[in-house]
């Protein structure tokens, strides 16, 4: 009889739970990888809060602590497209509402430089 474990690596990257887990960059879990001495290394999920039942688990593909549109970029340069977690749509949200401030800033200080009310 043969064993399969799921968490096991030889010689590469190819996790089949760790394959499962979505992006966010708000992740609740994290990926260890432990006891890399052997030829199997091990990968560990450790929870990084309180996980409700039913709650999808996720990680971060990317650095978490960089700026909206540096994790937009990196993330569709690996074929991700665009994050759609909650963050990004509220820090989407909050640069929209600023590029609109900016521009009707804009729009008010060229019509004043023109004299057109």
């Amino acid at each position: 009889m043969i064993h399969r474990r799921l968490d096991l690596e030889a010689h590469g990257g190819l996790y089949t739970l760790h394959s499962h887990l979505n992006h966010s960059c708000e992740p609740n879990v994290s990926v260890r990888h432990l006891d890399q001495r052997t030829a199997l290394a091990r990968i560990t999920v450790i929870a990084k809060c309180d996980i409700q039942v039913g709650e999808e688990l996720v990680v971060t593909y990317v650095n978490p602590q960089a700026p909206y549109q540096v994790r937009q970029n990196e993330l569709q340069g690996w074929g991700f497209g665009t994050c759609a977690c909650p963050r990004c749509v509220q820090e989407a949200q909050k640069s929209s509402g600023r590029d609109e401030r900016e521009l009707a800033d804009l729009v008010n200080e060229l019509k004043a430089g023109l004299g057109v009310v």
